[in-house]
C-alpha cells in the first residue's frame, strides 16, 4: 500500500476528506464531533457514536438524521456529513462493531452482529429529543455497503438509503470478479484496515495506540475518543480487547463464492445481495450511485435495480472515480472535474432524502453518463429498450466481422504475464488512485487484438457486452482478460470496459437458482459447478464484461483485446507456468462479442 501519504490523506481515500470542523469552545482538529459517547448494544458491546449538529448544538426543532456507519474512523466522515448539516440534518456517525474506537471482535466485515446493531442504532437515533424520528442512511464505499445493508433490516425509522459506490456482491463486484482474485485490493486494503482496528498506523509507521497512549492522538482522524475519554483509556481498552481480527490471509485461498475463508465467513455473506429477500420485503427507497470506471460498482447498481423491481430506486452512473470527486472519462483524460460536480451530487442526495421524508414519489429510473459525449441519458431498463443487439465475430486477419466466418480457423496467443492495465485503473480507485486510462496502443501490443470496421455514423454503445470464446489453453487453470476499446482514425485506442474470467467457472448457471439477477451469461461461481480444464482441449467460455455506455464517433471502430494476465492487480493463474491460448474462429467455433447499440441522438 502507499507509504508516502500522510495519515489524513490516507483516510481521505476512503471518506472523501475532512471539512467543516464543528464549532467548539476549545481548539480541536477538523472533523471533531459536537458530541460523542458509547452506545451499548444488546450484548453489552459498546459502539462509539459521534453527533454533528447543524449549528454545533442540538437543534431547537427536532431534525432528521443522516446516519453514516464507518470502519475508517468517525472523524474522517465529517466532510461527507457537512452538506447534510448545512441542509438541517443532524449527522450521526458510528464506528461499527470491532472497528477503530468501538468495542467488539472483527473476524469479518459487516457480519451478522454488525447487521443486528443497525436496528438498535437506528431506533436509538430516532427517539432522541433532537430527532424528528426520520433516519436516512448514506455513505461512500464501505459506508455505502452499510447503508445498503440497513435497507434489509426491520428498522421502521429508516426511511431510505443513498449508497454511493457500493459492491452489491462483494465477491463478484470487487474481490473476485469473474472468479479472478483481486489480490491488489485484498492485500492492500485488508492489511490497512486491520492496522486501523488494532490501533496501528496503516501507513506502516511505528505509531501504536495500544502500546503507547501518547501515540493515540497521532492516529486521528482514524481514532477519536468519545467525550470524557480524552486520555484514551477506554478507547485503548477497546483496541486491546479486539481478539482475532480477519486479514487478507483469511480469503487468500478462496476460489468459490460459497467458500468460507479461514475466518469461517464467505465474502458473499457480507454483501447486500445476500439479503435480497429482506431488501425486497422492506422496500426502502434508494438513490444508488455507481461509475463505469470504479471496479464493478456500475454493475452493482444495475444488479440491485434488476433484482428488486418493487423497490423505488433512482440509479445514477457516472464516469468518475470512487469518491465521485474526480472525472475519469477515458475520452478526456486531461479533464479531472467530475460530472456531476461533487456539490451537485450532494444536492441530488439531499433533494432525494427530502422527497422521501415528505412523502414524494420516487420513480424507478437509471440516469447514466455517456463516455465521450459529456452527457447523461435516462432509461427505465438496461439496456435501453431501443438498443439493438448485434454480434461481432473474431475473423481471420485479427478482424471483427458482423457475420460469422464460414471457414474455421484459430489464432494462437502466447500469454504475456507482464501485461497490465496499469496502476491508475477502475480497481486502483478503490484505494485512492483515480482511473486514468490513456492511449492503450502499448498495452494492446501485449495482447491478442481484433478490430472492427469503422462505424458509418455516430453510435451509442450502451449495455452489457458478452463475449463467447471457443478456445484451449496449455494449462489446467487459465484466467482470461478481455477488453473492449474504441480506436480512432489516428490509431488512438481508448478503454471502454473489461471483463475477466477464470475458466473453471465456465458452467452457465440457471438464473432462477442464483441469489440475485446477474444479467446475461450468469455463473454461480459455486464449488459444485466447477469444471476442470483439460490442457490443450477445446472449451467454451461465455461471460459478460462490465456494462458501459460510450459514444462511438463516425469513423471510429471497436477493438477486442484478449490477454491472460493483469499483473498490477490480479493473481497470476495458468498454474504459474507459461501458457498459450488457441482461440477458435468461424464455423462452429465462431468466437464473438455481443453488443447493444443505438443511433446517437444529440
Amino acid at each position: 500500500m502507499p507509504r508516502n501519504l500522510p495519515l489524513l490523506a490516507l483516510v481521505a481515500l476512503f471518506t472523501g476528506g475532512l471539512a467543516d470542523p464543528a464549532p467548539s469552545r476549545e481548539p480541536r482538529p477538523a472533523g471533531w464531533s459536537d458530541r460523542s459517547y458509547y452506545l451499548a448494544m444488546r450484548d453489552g458491546v459498546e459502539l462509539a457514536v459521534s453527533l454533528y449538529f447543524p449549528h454545533g448544538a442540538p437543534p431547537a426543532t427536532p431534525a432528521p438524521v443522516l446516519l453514516i456507519q464507518t470502519r475508517y474512523g468517525r472523524a474522517g466522515e465529517a466532510g461527507f456529513g457537512a452538506p447534510w448539516r448545512r441542509a438541517g440534518y443532524v449527522v450521526a456517525i458510528v464506528d461499527t462493531r470491532g472497528s477503530t474506537a468501538s468495542f467488539g471482535a472483527r473476524d469479518v466485515d459487516i457480519g451478522a452482529d454488525e447487521q443486528r446493531d443497525m436496528d438498535e442504532i437506528i431506533a436509538h437515533l430516532a427517539k432522541q429529543p433532537w430527532s424528528n424520528g426520520q433516519v436516512i442512511a448514506s455513505g461512500v464505499s464501505y459506508m455505502a455497503d452499510t447503508a445498503d445493508m440497513a435497507t434489509s433490516r426491520p428498522a421502521p425509522a429508516l426511511l431510505a438509503a443513498i449508497p454511493r459506490q457500493t459492491d452489491f456482491d462483494t465477491y463478484a463486484h470487487l474481490f473476485s470478479p469473474g472468479g479472478v482474485s483481486n489480490d491488489w485490493m485484498l492485500q492492500t486494503w485488508g492489511s490497512a484496515v486491520r492496522d486501523m482496528d488494532l490501533g496501528r498506523d496503516p501507513e506502516g509507521g511505528d505509531a501504536d495506540c495500544v502500546a503507547r497512549a501518547a501515540d493515540c492522538a497521532k492516529l486521528f482522524p482514524i481514532l477519536q475518543p468519545v467525550d470524557g475519554d480524552e486520555s484514551y483509556t477506554k478507547l485503548r481498552r477497546a483496541l486491546a480487547a479486539r481478539g482475532r481480527h480477519w486479514g487478507p490471509e483469511d480469503y487468500a485461498q478462496v476460489i468459490f463464492r460459497d467458500q468460507p475463508g479461514s475466518n469461517g465467513h464467505t465474502l458473499f455473506a457480507s454483501s447486500p445481495a445476500a439479503h435480497l429477500a429482506a431488501i425486497r420485503r422492506e422496500r426502502k427507497p434508494v438513490q444508488y450511485w455507481g461509475s463505469w470506471l470504479d471496479a464493478g460498482m456500475a454493475e452493482a447498481a444495475l444488479a440491485r435495480y434488476r433484482s428488486a423491481p418493487e423497490v423505488p430506486a433512482e440509479v445514477w452512473i457516472t464516469a468518475n472515480n470512487h469518491a465521485q470527486n474526480t472525472g475519469a472519462d477515458p475520452f478526456f483524460p486531461e479533464e479531472k472535474s467530475p460530472t456531476p460536480a461533487a456539490s451537485a451530487i450532494f444536492a441530488k442526495n439531499i433533494a432525494f432524502a427530502d422527497r422521501v421524508r415528505t412523502g414524494g414519489r420516487i420513480a424507478r429510473q437509471i440516469h447514466y453518463y455517456v463516455m465521450g459525449a459529456k452527457s447523461f441519458r435516462t432509461t427505465l431498463r438496461w439496456p435501453p429498450a431501443d438498443a439493438a443487439p448485434s454480434s461481432l465475430y473474431l475473423s481471420a486477419g485479427q478482424r471483427l466481422s458482423p457475420r460469422a466466418p464460414a471457414r474455421r480457423g484459430a489464432d494462437r496467443y502466447a500469454v504475456d504475464f507482464a501485461a497490465t492495465t496499469g496502476k491508475a485503473t477502475r480497481w486502483s480507485t478503490q484505494f485512492g488512485t483515480p482511473p486514468a486510462y490513456r492511449d492503450r496502443r502499448a498495452q494492446d501490443a501485449q495482447l491478442l487484438t481484433y478490430d472492427g470496421a469503422p462505424v458509418a455514423a455516430d453510435t451509442e454503445l450502451v449495455g452489457t457486452p458478452v463475449v463467447t470464446l471457443h478456445m484451449a489453453a496449455q494449462t489446467s487453470d487459465p484466467a482470461i482478460f478481455v477488453y473492449l476499446e474504441d480506436v480512432g482514425p489516428d490509431g488512438r485506442s481508448t478503454y471502454l470496459t473489461e471483463g475477466q474470467f477464470r475458466a473453471i467457472h465456465r458452467k452457465i448457471a440457471d438464473p432462477a437458482a442464483l441469489p440475485y439477477d446477474q444479467g446475461p451469461a450468469p455463473h454461480s461461481f459455486a464449488r459444485a459447478d466447477a469444471l476442470p480444464v483439460a490442457p490443450g482441449k477445446p472449451m467454451t467460455l461465455r461471460f459478460a464484461l462490465f456494462p458501459t455506455a460510450a459514444l462511438i464517433q463516425r469513423g471510429h471502430r471497436l477493438r477486442v483485446a484478449i490477454g491472460g494476465a493483469d499483473a498490477d492487480t490480479f493473481r497470476r493463474y495458468s498454474e504459474g507456468k507459461t501458457d498459450v491460448f488457441t482461440v477458435g474462429r468461424g464455423g462452429r467455433d465462431a468466437s464473438r462479442i455481443e453488443i447493444t447499440t443505438r443511433p446517437w441522438r444529440r
